[in-house]
């Protein structure tokens, strides 16, 4: 499930790969309020666990065959600009979580999180997923006001 490249009018979101962590990385920098919100500078070999063992959530027989982290494309242009990580069935068994997603600080603002999330829903429910749920640190504002106003709450 949710595997391959899943492709909207202006994006692509592909399975990522190890030599893409340089990239990823780059999109991870412009973040600059990780350390405010997290509480942790950045991890070098972040990506590269991500992608050999997965972000998995704290529940018993957690898998890796259920993690899912999509490098984010412009498709014009094929410039990688953000990344998201999902996991199936995190709380609940119909439930798809959005762990993170990251869109480069270059490229926000363009409705290119929306379109991504838009995604995802529809991946979500084309796969039989009932809910989406979102992981977001309470005292990360500028998160809290984009999920809320794109109808999470």
């Amino acid at each position: 499930m949710l595997k391959g490249t899943l492709v909207t009018s202006r994006l692509l979101l592909k399975e990522a790969v190890h030599e893409e962590c340089s990239e990823l990385k780059s999109v991870l920098y412009t973040w600059t309020d990780k350390q405010l919100v997290e509480g942790s500078e950045y991890e070098s070999e972040e990506f590269e666990k991500w992608i050999s063992e997965g972000d998995l959530p704290p529940i018993e027989n957690a898998s890796k065959e259920n993690y899912r982290l999509k490098s984010i494309y412009l498709n014009e242009e094929n410039k990688l600009i953000g990344y998201t990580g999902l996991y199936m069935g995190y709380p609940s068994k119909d439930c798809l979580w959005i762990g993170i997603l990251v869109i480069d600080s270059d490229y926000r603002k363009n409705g290119y999180a929306q379109e991504v999330i838009s995604c995802i829903s529809d991946e979500a429910c084309a796969n039989g997923f009932s809910s989406l749920g979102i992981a977001v640190y309470l005292n990360n504002w500028r998160a809290l006001r984009f999920w809320t106003k794109a109808g999470f709450d």
